[in-house]
């Protein structure tokens, strides 16, 4: 499949993307024990999901992984939603 971004929209993609993209992006065909070092050498990675460290190869399921979109979505709106009605009161 040919990838048709253009270099700038692929930069901005990778900086302002979550762990959950980057785990889909670079992380998901390593090796287990390649996977295990990385999220040894990266104690913060994917702490905004609720994975365990025994639990990853969880996210090697592409249902898991959509769900975890679904939930990140979810608080995502719900954050808008927080600051746009505390926005509101203060005028």
């Amino acid at each position: 499949m040919q990838d048709t971004k253009n270099p700038d929209e692929k930069f901005w993609e990778f900086i302002f993307g979550d762990d959950l993209d980057f785990y889909e992006d670079f992380i998901i065909n390593l090796s287990d024990e390649e996977q295990k070092t990385f999220f040894a050498d990266n104690p913060d990675f994917m702490m905004d999901f609720s994975v365990s460290r025994d639990k990853i190869f969880l996210l090697r399921d592409p249902v898991y992984r959509g769900i975890l979109h679904k939930i990140q979505m979810y608080e995502r709106g719900k954050k808008m939603e927080k600051s746009y009605n505390c926005s509101n009161s203060i005028s």
